[in-house]
């Protein structure tokens, strides 16, 4: 062990502010060069002076209320400003993966009448069972999720058949920022013979599809 490694051990164990463990450990340094200088061994030096927690409690025993209470407080305010610190990455961490919304036509990443004329295909293609064709505009994370017959079983398992399509309401569509990503996202509720069906569709920077929801 070398004097600043035992002066570090011996700063961990001290209960006093940091300015006060700096100029106990660079006393403590100085001494042990002293030493070594005049001839004596460091192993001997160090064996002399005792196990670091044995040479901080000469100090911690000393210290007056004073001291150790600025010693709290200042301890206190290093645990404040980690947790200040973790809670400032965490809130980072959460903004960064919230989609942050915006008008699509301020977008210059996506035409808002592309995304729209790409939505109401694929969702013709849904109506008439073509689960195959919006599977083909599926991107491949999508495709690793769905496919033609989860596509099928899922309409299957609707209360009640969607019956003729009749007419598509108005077509809201946004872009959203995600992970440093960008999507557009088209939302439309269609009426049908037999009930109506709200559509959420997502489309990626290629336009493949990247989300499909019908409720």
């Amino acid at each position: 062990m070398t004097a600043e490694q035992y002066a570090k051990e011996v700063g961990k164990l001290l209960k006093c502010r940091t300015s006060k463990k700096k100029e106990i450990k660079s006393q403590l340094i100085s001494e042990i060069d002293s030493a070594v200088a005049k001839g004596e061994d460091l192993e001997d030096v160090l064996k002399r002076m005792g196990i670091p927690w044995d040479y901080a409690n000469r100090y911690n025993d000393h210290f007056d209320n004073v001291e150790r209470k600025a010693a709290k407080r200042e301890r206190a305010l290093k645990i404040w400003a980690v947790v200040f610190l973790v809670i400032a990455v965490l809130i980072g961490v959460v903004y960064w993966n919230l989609p942050k919304w915006s008008d699509i036509s301020e977008s210059v990443l996506f035409s808002e009448e592309q995304v729209i004329a790409e939505a109401e295909e694929i969702i013709r293609f849904y109506s008439d069972n073509d689960f195959q064709a919006v599977t083909e505009r599926m991107n491949d994370d999508m495709k690793e999720v769905l496919n033609a017959a989860t596509l099928q079983y899922a309409k299957s398992q609707m209360k009640e058949d969607f019956g003729e399509l009749l007419a598509f309401g108005n077509m809201y569509a946004s872009e959203a920022r995600q992970n440093g990503r960008h999507y557009a996202m088209v939302q439309v509720s269609v009426s049908y013979s037999n009930m109506s069906v709200t559509y959420t569709i997502t489309f990626d920077e290629e336009m493949k599809l990247a989300g499909f929801y019908v409720k």
